[in-house]
């Protein structure tokens, strides 16, 4: 059960990380993401912002968001193991949710892997463990700008190889698209050793 859903009041300061509150003379101190500080209005006008309390033994930290798909976003990313607040919070300051969203659906490594602290094991898990919790999600609040296409299992294997993502699209778009992925693959990795 979640203690605050959210906060409205008097923005009294934000910065990239973190934003100030006045609700009824108190000021709630709310740890923020980069694109969150973006869509909150000037200091002393009114904002709404969703909140998620996160509890550990030895301190409370209340993070806070403009919308609730952000936090939803934010609360999956806990469920990867190995990724706490403070990378949830990198990965939702570099992408915004609908862009995290599109990222993950669509297995784009390059985009997860701009994110700081964010490594290629971490971006595979991310992808693998919410995918298709993000499709779902991107279902019921009727995201309609999310591209919901199964990932091209042979870009993503050639991302594997260590390849980039432009040679990746260079290769596939001479090879054949019906093809199953492992011709995909060994077509497109002739392509490339013919650059």
């Amino acid at each position: 059960m979640r203690l605050f859903d959210y906060i409205r009041g008097v923005l009294i300061e934000k910065t990239t990380e973190r934003a100030v509150l006045e609700v009824g003379g108190i000021g709630f101190a709310l740890t923020i993401t980069a694109t969150t500080s973006q869509e909150l209005p000037l200091a002393g006008e009114t904002a709404t912002i969703f909140t998620y309390l996160h509890v550990r033994e030895d301190s409370l930290t209340l993070f806070g968001f403009t919308s609730r798909l952000e936090r939803s976003v934010f609360t999956m990313l806990l469920d990867v193991g190995g990724i706490g607040p403070r990378t949830a919070q990198a990965v939702l300051s570099t992408l915004t949710a609908t862009a995290f969203i599109q990222a993950v659906n669509s297995g784009d490594m390059a985009a997860l892997l701009k994110v700081s602290g964010v490594g290629k094991k971490t971006a595979q898990r991310i992808i693998l463990e919410l995918k298709d919790k993000l499709r779902r999600l991107a279902q019921e609040t009727n995201v309609t700008t999310i591209s919901t296409a199964e990932p091209d299992l042979a870009a993503a294997a050639l991302i594997q190889l260590g390849y980039t993502d432009e040679e990746v699209q260079m290769a596939l778009a001479n090879v054949e698209s019906s093809a199953d992925t492992a011709k995909r693959v060994r077509s497109a990795l002739e392509v490339l050793r013919k650059r």
